[in-house]
């Protein structure tokens, strides 16, 4: 430093300019760092004043300048403020600190930088500079900032970070303008020039960069120009000066115009997207390598192609040598070591293994790229990922493959004509179709004639048709003789294709029909005849009435229908099979037309049931006549092979009038008379009436009501006590269903058990009544009522379900109620169907003790046998016999013989319907064991029985 000074100062004054542009000017304040004595630099007169301090912030020296300032009061401030710098010099040697000192004759800018090799034996320890505050101490030179521009391109600019002025060199327009050569505020001017998408993350930025103030800043972004167009700049930044309290004071920096390299940087992202998508589009990918430098390049569809990340990407061809599957690999090694040695290109197919052990199909194209001499700088390779094409392909092949296999079954061709040149295309299977040996050539005019008569007619209009524009689609049924002279039924359907508004192509489908309409014929005549009798069916039926109901309406004739059911033809068709089945509808299809004049019609409905209109009658009387010599005709024995059988029939007659004016009311009339008949004692008539009518309405609203009366809560139980005849104790509790409907009308057992029987309802009413019974039993128990069992009535429909007695078993247990304290009453005619499942029921209730009793003893048809077999206990006397015990001898005697047939039996006997306190006299005289009646207690509600009980 010592030989710099001497030179610098001691020489020409050029050089001392020099010196204090280099010291002074260019920096604005003194921001040198000295080495060794400054006593030379203390000797020249300079524009600044400059003091040589020791560690506490004294004075030791100073040029003629200091020592002017440092008097007084403001010699004992700056003393006291360069000790406070010199401390956060000690942090950071290379700082400068400045600040502005006030004193009585005006206010300094100092500047403070510690003397370099100040040790224990040199007290020196900072130079302080003093300019007063507002002097330029120093300016920017001219010439070197433009030399500087003209270099690097960039404006300079100078941060005081206290004032927050901003000032640019003279001259910085070359980036963002002249007009920001002048003095600003960062963040009053410069901010609001910063593009509004930038700006926030450009000071967020600064800040984080100002916290420390070391190192060097840098930022992109976009600021407007002095003529408002934007342009981005590269601003970098480092802090020169520090405050007294080691915060940044003062940046210098510069700014660069970047906008051309972001406008090529944007362009390039934007071809890379390119590549990108067009390397998805294609499936394909691109990779690169260089031999010389040893480096691999991977574009992104490469990559995706490979299931590989950037990360795990291939280092060199062998590492790419290394995906490829097993069966491949050596073939590509062999043909990658021709490329890497002669420079010779391949293309292979082959598969790559990806690291999820997952195959793809590829494709890849590789080959070298020369230089100037002939020496491979590069080798480049395309990969073409065909996975998904080889798939397509394969569905197709296959899905080709199935339609030929389909049209050859379901004997279907395609065709199609070339309409300006008139060719015809025919497919294989059209070949076939039309009796052409597959290949042989066709046309329009060849097979046009081959249409037999009224068809050519047909193929011609449908052609004409479509080629003037009337169809764009048609199909036509014809008839085709073949060269092998055979007639085949053939349905085509074609569709114009226009080009330009011109027809330019038809294409379409043959089917051969032939088997089709023969069968329709054969169809035709199954669809309207009942196959077995030869009689209408129920649809032609139809046909025909409609016809004659049309007729009567306008001359007014008489009509009547006439619906028959057989009586007895399931128990005959059941035991002498279905032959003899089939052969009794035949007779007796051949009696009714015997029976009726030639111009009435005889249908069968379905089964054993027959429809008969009547037309043109005189007397409405007259359907009856003809009924009843229908019913005659069928009472007459049947020759069935060996067997001579009886049946008989139920009509029901119903009048074409104003209450049935069409064909379904006639039918829906007829229907419910017949059922009239049936329940009128069969084989007999029955004319329609209203009133029978609103039974069957009733008893199908019942139907309907009574799915949902469960669930709503309608159905209750009522409980009616057995009686010891003996000593009078409550022996067993009869539980009765009862249903009141949600308007609050009682419905009767006796009316709406049988609907549950034929509704299939009764399986679920039945599990009802007799967990509701099996848990009321428990609660009655463990309340302290003494009794031995519960009754429940169950139906015959019910022994009939496989699954009953093991549900029986599933109640009790679930309900707590011990099995053989359960009794289910039956009917005489339950127990006479004898069935495997019925055996089979009585078996599993016989060992876990469920006794049955017989309901309604004496009124069916008894068999003794199994009063014996199954595990009946008790017998219960028809109330029927009780009401005439006391009236009618006869009465007494059968029931003294039912309670002597049960005793011998080992039964206990159970009267039913007692009312009198004579009656229960009787019964006793007659040993009877049990009883239940009105003269008891009635069928009352749980809560009612308790009360009667205690």
């Amino acid at each position: 430093y010592k030989s710099f000074t001497d030179y610098m100062f001691e020489g020409p004054l050029a050089a001392l300019d020099a010196l204090s542009l280099c010291c002074v000017g260019a920096s604005g304040k003194l921001s040198m760092t000295l080495s060794g004595a400054p006593e030379n630099l203390l000797r020249h007169p300079l524009p600044v004043a400059l003091a040589v301090l020791d560690a506490q912030g004294q004075w030791l020296d100073g040029n003629t300048a200091a020592r002017t300032i440092f008097t007084g009061e403001l010699a004992a401030a700056l003393a006291s403020s360069a000790f406070q710098a010199l401390q956060t010099l000690t942090d950071g040697p290379r700082r400068v600190v400045q600040w502005i000192e006030d004193g009585a004759h005006g206010s300094y800018e100092c500047s403070l930088t510690l003397l370099d090799g100040a040790d224990e034996d040199n007290a020196a320890a900072g130079l302080l500079s003093l300019v007063p505050a507002g002097q330029d101490a120093g300016r920017f030179d001219d010439t070197r900032q433009r030399a500087i521009e003209q270099v690097t391109g960039a404006d300079l600019w100078d941060w005081d970070l206290k004032s927050d002025r901003l000032r640019y060199a003279p001259g910085s327009h070359s980036v963002i303008g002249a007009d920001l050569g002048r003095e600003m505020r960062v963040g009053k001017h410069y901010a609001e020039r910063v593009h509004p998408d930038d700006r926030a993350v450009t000071l967020a930025s600064m800040t984080d960069f100002l916290r420390s103030g070391e190192g060097q800043f840098q930022a992109e972004y976009r600021i407007r120009h002095a003529d408002g167009h934007w342009v981005w700049v590269l601003a970098r930044g480092q802090v020169v000066a520090w405050s007294k309290r080691g915060k940044p004071r003062r940046m210098l920096g510069s700014h660069f115009d970047i906008t051309d390299y972001k406008l090529l940087e944007l362009r390039v992202r934007e071809r890379e997207a390119l590549l990108r998508h067009a390397e998805r589009l294609g499936d394909t990918g691109v990779w690169a390598w260089d031999p010389q430098r040893q480096q691999m390049w991977c574009s992104q569809g490469f990559l995706h192609i490979c299931g590989r990340s950037e990360a795990d990407a291939p280092k060199d061809p062998d590492a790419l040598a290394e995906a490829v599957a097993e069966a491949s690999r050596s073939e590509f090694r062999r043909a990658l070591a021709g490329l890497r040695v002669g420079g010779k290109a391949f293309a292979l197919s082959l598969q790559l293994q990806r690291p999820d052990d997952s195959l793809r199909e590829v494709q890849i194209r590789c080959e070298a790229l020369r230089g100037p001499h002939g020496e491979i700088e590069r080798l480049l390779g395309v990969l073409h990922d065909v996975t998904d094409r080889m798939e397509r392909e394969k569905s197709e092949r296959i899905r080709n493959e199935m339609l030929d296999r389909v049209a050859q079954v379901g004997r279907i061709g395609g065709w199609e004509i070339d309409v300006p040149n008139q060719t015809l295309i025919w497919t294989e299977e059209n070949y076939r179709i039309h009796g052409f040996p597959v290949g042989c050539p066709v046309s329009l005019d060849s097979t046009r004639g081959m249409y037999e008569g009224h068809s050519r007619e047909v193929f011609e209009n449908a052609y004409a048709r479509m080629m003037r524009g009337e169809r764009e689609e048609d199909t036509i049924e014809v008839q085709f003789i073949t060269p092998a002279e055979e007639r085949v039924w053939l349905r085509i359907t074609g569709r114009m294709e226009l080009r330009g508004g011109k027809p330019f192509r038809i294409t379409g489908l043959t089917r051969d029909i032939t088997a089709e309409r023969e069968a329709s014929e054969r169809i035709e005549q199954l669809a309207h005849y009942d196959t077995l009798t030869g009689l209408p069916n129920r649809f032609r039926f139809r046909e025909l009435a409609a016809r004659v109901i049309s007729q009567a309406r306008q001359n007014g004739g008489v009509v009547a229908l006439l619906f028959l059911d057989l009586d007895r033809f399931k128990p005959i068709n059941d035991s002498l099979g279905h032959e003899a089945g089939d052969q009794l509808l035949l007779d007796v299809a051949g009696r009714l037309r015997a029976s009726v004049r030639s111009g009435d019609i005889v249908a069968r409905q379905s089964g054993d049931e027959f429809l008969v209109l009547l037309r043109d009658l005189k007397r409405a009387e007259d359907a009856g006549r003809v009924s009843r010599k229908i019913i005659d005709s069928i009472n007459d024995p049947f020759e069935l092979g060996e067997h001579s059988v009886n049946v008989g029939c139920s009509i029901g007659i119903a009048l074409l009038n104003d209450t049935n004016p069409t064909l379904e009311q006639l039918l829906r009339a007829a229907d419910t008379a017949m059922y009239a008949a049936k329940e009128g004692g069969r084989n007999a008539f029955q004319f329609y009436s209203d009133a029978f009518y609103d039974r069957v309405q009733r008893k199908l609203v019942l139907e309907q009501e009574l799915r949902q009366a469960i669930a709503r809560g309608e159905l209750s139980l009522a409980y009616q006590p057995t009686i010891n005849l003996q000593d009078g104790d409550l022996r067993g509790i009869e539980c009765l269903a009862r249903w009141t409907s949600a308007d609050g009308e009682s419905r009767s057992p006796t009316e709406f058990i049988p609907i549950a029987e034929d509704c299939g309802e009764i399986h679920a009413l039945g599990r009802w009544v007799l967990t509701q019974a099996c848990m009321q039993a428990a609660a009655w128990h463990r309340a302290g009522m003494g009794f031995e069992r519960i009754a429940v009535n169950v139906s015959a429909i019910q022994l009939r379900d496989p699954d009953f007695a093991a549900a029986v078993i599933d109640i009790c247990e679930e309900t707590g109620w011990p099995s053989d304290r359960l009794e289910l009453e039956l009917t005489e005619s339950a127990l006479m169907r004898d069935s495997e499942v019925l055996r089979r029921a009585f078996s599993l209730f016989e060992a876990r003790g469920v006794s049955l009793s017989v309901d309604d003893f004496g009124t069916g048809f008894s068999n003794l046998h199994y009063l014996h077999r199954f595990p009946v206990k008790h017998l219960k006397i028809d109330r029927t016999f009780i009401q005439h015990l006391l009236t009618d001898p006869q009465m007494g005697r059968l029931c003294e013989a039912v309670v002597g047939l049960g005793h011998a039996l080992r039964l206990r006997v159970v009267a039913e319907g007692v009312e009198t306190e004579d009656a229960a006299v009787r019964l006793r005289q007659l040993d009877c064991d049990e009883a239940q009646g009105y003269l008891f207690a009635r069928p009352m509600p749980a809560e009612e029985l308790e009360a009667w009980y205690r």
